[in-house]
């Protein structure tokens, strides 16, 4: 039988929660409610840091998700574990995390969260306020490059909007993992910032048809994987990107017309989704 651990049954603790869908003005609140209790697989962590992510806005718009309220948003942490389930033994009470709770829970915009141990990484010296941006972002960047796209040294990697928070993580793995970079954006400070995070060609896509760049960058070859992290017609305009057995992965819901498929399928196309939340 599943075993309980309740901290402090008796303290209330503050949480930021939305009371139903809708604007932010709308159905934001601080408000007491209950110490989470814990399951043997969970560890309690006090919180010290959070940030927002466009995950947390598409819960807060999307009346058709179904959530229960009041809810509780925020699904990256910096934090201190207060208290741990019995299957722990690498995680102990003072030790420090980050960590990125499942969007299907209570988030961590409150003064503690209960989360899964497998979720969190033990981090010393790290900057509590960086180390709470990274955990959602970093790894939808990682399991995008590297589980999706199964990238490898020397492939040319299209990278959409580089400056942005999964993008300026993947240009940075990408170019770890030994590939060539292109990425995308527009204002000066997101080009430059692409360029010192070492991408080798960034193209501005309101001044330049990104396709067509693409194909003078690489001689008309095309890429062999993209990381789209726009979706809509960015995503559907990329699939003419690839060379013949490329692969593309997307971390929004992107559709594909019949059209679109059947182009896929004469070049032996592949299409990946990326959500993190799944595992």
């Amino acid at each position: 039988m599943e075993r309980y651990i309740c901290f402090k049954k008796e303290r209330l603790m503050k949480a930021h929660i939305i009371t139903s869908h809708g604007e932010p003005f709308e159905v934001f609140e601080i408000i007491d409610l209950d110490t989470p209790r814990i399951r043997n697989d969970e560890v309690l962590v006090k919180v010290h840091y959070t940030s927002v992510n466009p995950v947390d806005c598409r819960i807060r718009k999307n009346a058709e998700s179904n959530r229960d309220f009041p809810l509780v948003l925020g699904f990256d942490l910096y934090g201190e574990v207060v208290d741990t389930g019995t299957a722990m033994d690498d995680l102990t009470p003072g030790d420090h995390v980050i960590a990125s709770p499942t969007p299907f829970a209570a988030g961590a915009n409150a003064e503690y969260i209960a989360v899964k141990a497998q979720a969190c990484l033990k981090v010393e010296g790290l900057d509590p306020v960086i180390g709470a941006a990274i955990p959602l972002v970093g790894i939808t960047a990682y399991e995008s490059l590297f589980d999706r796209l199964q990238i490898i040294k020397d492939q040319v990697v299209l990278i959409h909007a580089g400056a942005g928070v999964v993008g300026h993580l993947a240009i940075q793995l990408a170019k770890n993992a030994g590939c060539s970079v292109i990425t995308t954006a527009s204002r000066e400070q997101s080009i430059d910032l692409c360029r010192r995070l070492g991408a080798d060609h960034v193209i501005n896509y309101k001044n330049e048809s990104v396709s067509t760049a693409v194909e003078q960058i690489t001689n008309g070859r095309g890429v062999s994987c993209i990381l789209d992290t726009v979706g809509g017609e960015t995503f559907l305009e990329s699939l003419g990107c690839l060379r013949p057995c490329g692969h593309i992965c997307t971390i929004l819901p992107a559709g594909i017309d019949d059209r679109s498929a059947n182009a896929n399928l004469l070049r032996n196309i592949t299409v990946s989704y990326e959500f993190m939340g799944a595992s």
